[in-house]
């Protein structure tokens, strides 16, 4: 039975590749979860600032805008959602250090998909 805050929640994955955009919104959709995708960090910025969301999925790898866009536009305008962003990234550990701090997560690619369900899930608890 899918518990009363997972069949409520929404989550706002971005991501610039169609194959992990379709894994990962079929694995939270399993979960009871309401997923909207978006390829572009403006376009993710946009969604944020009229849509109500309980977890954020941002990779931070993209050729445009991507999730530093997401986590700088966050810091300004709503910065208490940082708490419910989770970084999908293949980004060195190093680079992340001074990011992971401001966020709730960090899921790296490649990750088992109970890694991903588990720390959603862990975010929409809190």
């Amino acid at each position: 039975m899918i518990s009363f805050f997972r069949r409520k929640s929404r989550v706002l994955v971005l991501d610039d590749d169609v194959s992990m955009q379709k894994l990962v919104s079929m694995l939270l959709k399993r979960e009871g979860l309401k997923v909207d995708v978006v390829d572009h960090g403006k376009q993710a910025v946009e969604a944020v600032d009229r849509t109500s969301y309980d977890a954020i999925l941002l990779d931070l790898m993209m050729p445009h805008e991507g999730g530093m866009t997401v986590i700088s536009h966050l810091k300004e305008k709503n910065p208490e959602l940082l708490k419910r962003v989770i970084l999908l990234t293949a980004t060195p550990k190093a680079v992340l250090k001074g990011i992971a701090r401001d966020v709730a997560g960090v899921v790296r690619k490649p990750f088992k998909p109970e890694e991903l369900v588990a720390t959603v899930l862990d975010v929409l608890k809190r």
